[in-house]
Parts: C-alpha cells; sequence; structure tokens
C-alpha cells in the first residue's frame, strides 16, 4: 500500500511538471505573438531630402516631419540663412 502511495505521488509530480512546463510555452507563444503585431506602414517625407520614412521614426520639428535629426537642423539653417526664422510663415 505504502508503494502505491509513493508512485501515486510521483506520477502528480511528473504530471505537475509537464503541465506548468506546457502552460510557460503557452504564455511565451501567447507574448510572442502579442510583440509581434504588425506595426502601421504609414509614411512621412522628409521635408529636406524628400525620402520617405515611417511615421514612426521620422522627426518632427516645428510641423515638418525629417528623416534625421540633422536634416532637421540642416533645414532650419537653411531656412535662417535664407532671411526667415524658422517656424515663421511669409505672411507673417
Amino acid at each position: 500500500m505504502l508503494k502505491l502511495l509513493f508512485w501515486l505521488i510521483v506520477a502528480l509530480v511528473i504530471g505537475l511538471f509537464f503541465a506548468i512546463r506546457q502552460a510557460n510555452r503557452l504564455r511565451a507563444e501567447q507574448q510572442a505573438d502579442e510583440s509581434t503585431e504588425t506595426r502601421s506602414l504609414e509614411s512621412v517625407r522628409c521635408a529636406h531630402c524628400g525620402v520617405f520614412v515611417p511615421e514612426d521614426k521620422a522627426v518632427r520639428r516645428e510641423g515638418h516631419d525629417f528623416c534625421s535629426w540633422e536634416h532637421a537642423q540642416a533645414w532650419a539653417d537653411a531656412r535662417a540663412e535664407s532671411g526667415r526664422k524658422p517656424g515663421r510663415r511669409e505672411s507673417e
């Protein structure tokens, strides 16, 4: 009787081990599926060079979109050199 109880406990422990392992696998798969959701493919055009970049990667400055901080700065410098302050409209 004691041997039967021992083997029953061993079987339960092994079963519990595999059930927890399977649950962890399913949870990991669900998290992987959630992390690979498709992102929006909306893109915007760089005001300096014209290259299209994903909207979430674009740099915004003074209402314009840019592909990098360098192009945002170059655009602002070019506007400043032409006699207009960046962000000001010609009608102002």
